[in-house]
């Protein structure tokens, strides 16, 4: 977009702040020159196991930015340019090929890795990046971690060892700054099925707070915005798409007698298979191993089609399942995350957006689906549309609704107009005709990486206690 028309639409959006009346304080004022993003890999726009260009223009701050009329910077942009700089990786992205929907050996449709690597594409530019956030950081990490340390992961090509997240927010002397951090704090243990490796409430109340004590001083005249995080993360396909019990091709339960055959798995500290217990989450990073056998109870093994499988009788491990008690640990931490944010925010006279119940929308959308002019999207893996083929983070699609959450927080905060983004954009990228997939098959490669990004990057704080697992 030309220069004269971000002048105007930054006018119009200026003016609406200074003559309408915020519903509440909010600190600095909507004022977007030198528009600021730091976060993970959602702010990112990280999708499908890889961070590469595709996407990162999508990410919720390049579609705020687009939102209030400043142009994304083009690999070829200069430090001097009026643009919002992302750090542009090139197609399959980083840390290695991106998860796509294609085709198995069998013919049928499965995740498959695009192979190869992508590589930075303005690892010279001459200023730190506008959109800051690194996929796999914790607040911690983003805190502290410059990109110079060799286990900063993608924190070596968006930070490049220029400073921290928040350093370099500050040094672009930012007049607006959208936060939102946190998830990686919850989602590395949910991957491990672990809520023991979760941090403190207390780390994590101050470790968040010093990240808003430090832009707020480096940044005093800034508007500002953070988000809430998920407390119920059955809202993503890793973690809603495998029923605790014995299913089929589509992921309906198999029935004997008329009931559903609980699958198996060894408890933490046990040495002796139990039934998966009932409202318990199986990690849909397990299902290669289920499609072997692994999970399923002894007896199958003289039933067809069972007794073709070679793993029959092996019990799922206790990382692949979180039990109900652990699921309420998991959701009781993060509610307490949630009023850390809270208090910080409102100390600070900073906005907040409920993202929390953004994803609480998208838990009850096989019920309710999530519904934006005449299409219709919910959580299901791969054919629901709103979410990439990790089953963690968002489409296209499902980014620019994230964003749309901000812009509408923003709106209500600040007084502005600044209009809500098309899904339309994202359609070259997210056909919503290809959700037919069924009898999706996966392969180790592709459950891997579905689950690396959240235990990449490793922070200075002192690992948790180890927590037992089971070897099968």
């Amino acid at each position: 977009m030309r220069n004269n028309s971000f002048a105007r639409i930054a006018a119009v959006v200026l003016l609406a702040f200074a003559v309408a009346v915020p519903s509440f304080a909010a600190r600095g004022a909507a004022d977007f020159t030198r528009f600021v993003a730091i976060g993970d890999s959602i702010s990112a726009g990280f999708g499908a196991g890889s961070l590469n260009e595709r996407h990162q223009v999508f990410s919720p701050p390049a579609i705020i930015a687009q939102q209030v009329g400043i142009a994304l910077c083009t690999p070829a942009a200069s430090a001097t340019d009026n643009c919002f700089a992302l750090p542009l990786i090139s197609f399959p992205g980083l840390p290695r090929g991106e998860i796509v929907l294609g085709v198995s050996s069998t013919g049928a449709l499965a995740p498959v890795v695009v192979p190869g690597a992508g590589a930075p594409e303005m690892a010279g530019f001459g200023r730190p990046y506008n959109n800051l956030a690194v996929p796999g950081f914790t607040v911690g990490a983003a805190l502290t971690l410059t990109g110079a340390e060799a286990f900063s992961g993608l924190g070596q090509v968006v930070l490049r060892g220029l400073g921290s997240e928040i350093d370099q927010a500050i040094k672009l002397n930012p007049t607006f700054v959208m936060v939102w951090l946190g998830a990686n704090d919850v989602l590395g243990s949910v991957s491990l099925g672990d809520p023991s490796t979760l941090p403190s409430t207390a780390a994590f109340t101050q470790q968040y707070g010093a990240v808003l004590a430090k832009l707020v001083a480096g940044a005093p005249n800034a508007g500002m915005v953070v988000g809430t995080l998920p407390t119920d993360f059955r809202s993503l396909p890793l973690t809603s798409t495998l029923p605790p019990v014995v299913f089929d091709s589509n992921f309906q339960p198999v029935l004997a007698g008329g009931n559903p055959i609980p699958l198996i798995f060894l408890p933490a500290g046990s040495t002796t298979p139990a039934p998966v217990p009932t409202g318990s989450v199986v990690l849909l990073s397990a299902l290669p191993k289920i499609q072997t056998g692994v999970g399923m109870p002894p007896q199958l093994k003289a039933v067809p089609p069972f007794s073709a499988l070679p793993n029959v009788g092996t019990p799922l491990t206790d990382a692949d399942v979180i039990t109900p008690t652990e699921l309420t640990t998991f959701q009781t931490r993060v509610a307490e995350f949630n009023a850390a944010i809270t208090a910080a925010a409102s100390a600070n006279n900073i906005p907040i957006v409920d993202i929390k119940g953004f994803y609480d929308r998208i838990a009850s959308s096989f019920t309710t689906p999530i519904i934006v002019g005449p299409f219709s999207f919910n959580r299901a893996f791969a054919t629901g549309g709103l979410f990439a083929m990790d089953g963690t983070h968002f489409s296209d699609i499902g980014y620019i609704l994230f964003a749309n959450e901000y812009i509408k927080a923003i709106n209500a905060a600040y007084g502005t107009h600044i209009p809500l983004a098309s899904i339309t954009k994202a359609f070259q990228n997210n056909d919503p005709d290809t959700a037919k997939a069924v009898g999706i098959t996966m392969t180790p490669e592709v459950a891997a990486q579905m689950i690396s990004i959240f235990n990449s990057v490793t922070t200075t704080a002192p690992p948790p206690p180890a927590r037992r697992r089971s070897v099968h």
